[in-house]
């Protein structure tokens, strides 16, 4: 039974490969939607934290 259990679990390589490709598919998008993301919304996200901290003070 041990020897027939220890020659089916090489046929397993494959799950080892379900993770990689997950990571790669999704740093993939990360990267893309990255790249492709306005110049505009960056700009604007970047200076919303300021904008509130003003705002605050203000009111």
């Amino acid at each position: 039974m041990y020897k027939y259990i220890l020659e089916t679990a090489g046929d397993i390589d494959w799950l080892a490969l379900i993770p990689l490709v997950i990571f790669f598919v999704f740093f993939s998008i990360t990267i893309i939607r990255v790249l492709m993301t306005k110049k505009s919304y960056i700009q604007k996200m970047e200076k919303l934290p300021f904008e509130e901290s003003i705002i605050n003070k203000q009111v």
